[in-house]
C-alpha cells in the first residue's frame, strides 16, 4: 500500500522547484498542482460605516425636546419648561407618566421627558381655557 503524503500548495511548489533544479521531470507534480482549486479569499460580513461617536454631534435635551414637542408650546421650548420636564422625569416613572397621559386623553407614546412635556402643555392649555372662561373682575 502506497504511503499518503499531504502537501500544501506552497510545499508542492517548493517540491516542483527542487525537482526541476536537480534536472528531474516534474510533470506529474505540475498536474497535481493544476488540480488545486484556487481558494478565494473568504468573504467578510459587511460592516456598517457609521461615524464614530465622537464625530457624531448629539443634540442637547432642550434641542431634542424642542424638535419633538416644541409645537405644543406657543413660545417654543423654554428653560422653565425644560426644568419642569426634568422635575417630572425625576419624580415619576415611565409607567406613571403614561398612566397620567391616558387619564388626560393624551397619547402615551414617547420617552419620559416627552410625556412630561405633553402633560405640562395639556395643563397649561387647561389653565388658559379656565382663565378665559372666568369673567374679568373689575377693580375700582
Amino acid at each position: 500500500m502506497p504511503g499518503i503524503v499531504r502537501l500544501s500548495k506552497k510545499e508542492l511548489d517548493e517540491l516542483i522547484e527542487s525537482v526541476e533544479a536537480e534536472g528531474g521531470d516534474s510533470t506529474e507534480f505540475k498536474k497535481l498542482r493544476a488540480q488545486f482549486v484556487e481558494e478565494e479569499k473568504p468573504r467578510q460580513p459587511a460592516r456598517r460605516r457609521e461615524a464614530p461617536l465622537t464625530a457624531r454631534e448629539e443634540l442637547t435635551t432642550e434641542e431634542r425636546l424642542n424638535l419633538e414637542a416644541g409645537d405644543l408650546f406657543p413660545g417654543g421650548f423654554s428653560a422653565d419648561i425644560l426644568a419642569m420636564c426634568i422635575e417630572y422625569d425625576g419624580k415619576y416613572s415611565l409607567k406613571e407618566l403614561r398612566t397620567m397621559c391616558v387619564e388626560a386623553g393624551l397619547s402615551p407614546s414617547g420617552h419620559k421627558k416627552l410625556l412630561a412635556a405633553k402633560l405640562i402643555a395639556h395643563q397649561w392649555e387647561a389653565e388658559r381655557k379656565r382663565k378665559a372662561e372666568q369673567p374679568a373682575l373689575l377693580q375700582f
